[in-house]
């Protein structure tokens, strides 16, 4: 009897030892489930980017002869613009190519289109063109996600407005201006043209407030479709100046994104 009572014994701890392993190995194929689930999820949460698709704008729904004055030499021998009609044109000013506003005397700031340039050093793109305008808009949108996390109002697209191939973008903005001896804080929104030509980046930008981006984008469309670049003199450049349309009001401090 007790040679039986042992062999059973013997059997049932077997038995024993085998349902633990077999608990143990689940329980090990859980946590390797565990531990690779975040992962394959931060992998899913990271889709390929949509590649972009360029937008064209062509000239002729622009009206361009209707919307645009008589075109300024900005840069006499190389540039040329114009700005919407019945629009002043703000005194010259170092810090931009030229400034329109719809109220001449600027009392009422907004809207407004700026126009800037500045020189590149070593651009990846030296001019935008129709088949790398994609490749330049993509640029921008790496750019400007490296040097902010602030949300756009409208993503980075290419476009192609009229002949001059640009980037474009809405953003917030904050503006302050001196109102007397106050200073006054709006919120406003930035539409956002940006190309290259030559080494030089020209940005045409306009300010509104905010929901009025579509009613006078078409305006901005149209100075970036206007805008001539001419060959460049050898002669020296007329340092003589367009006078000013108005008496300037106080000029707005630099403007600033909204956080």
């Amino acid at each position: 009897m007790l040679k039986v009572s042992n062999s059973k014994c013997i059997t049932v701890a077997r038995a024993f030892c085998i349902l633990c392993l077999i608990s143990l190995a689940g329980c090990q194929d859980e946590a390797d489930q565990q531990t690779t689930s975040p992962q394959q999820e931060s992998k899913a949460a990271k889709p390929a980017a949509k590649p972009l698709t360029l937008r064209v704008v062509a000239a002729d729904t622009l009206n361009l002869a209707d919307v645009l004055a008589d075109a300024i030499p900005v840069e006499p021998g190389k540039l040329e613009l114009s700005g919407p009609v019945e629009w002043g044109l703000a005194s010259r000013s170092s810090d931009y190519v030229a400034r329109f506003y719809l109220d001449r005397t600027r009392r009422t700031r907004l809207p407004r289109i700026w126009i800037t340039a500045e020189t590149i050093s070593e651009p990846a793109i030296e001019t935008v063109t129709e088949e790398n305008v994609i490749e330049y808009a993509t640029e921008i949108a790496s750019q400007l996600a490296d040097e902010s996390d602030q949300e756009l109002l409208e993503a980075v697209i290419p476009m192609l407005i009229g002949n001059r191939p640009c980037a474009r973008y809405v953003r917030q903005t904050r503006y302050k201006f001196k109102d007397g001896n106050n200073v006054r804080s709006i919120v406003a929104e930035r539409q956002v043209l940006v190309t290259m030509v030559a080494g030089r980046e020209f940005t045409v930008e306009l300010h509104v407030l905010p929901g009025e981006i579509k009613q006078f984008r078409d305006l901005a469309y149209a100075v970036l479709a206007g805008m001539n670049f001419l060959e460049t003199s050898n002669e020296p450049t007329p340092t003589s100046e367009e006078p000013a349309e108005e008496p300037a009001a106080n000029e707005d401090e630099p403007a600033t994104d909204s956080p």
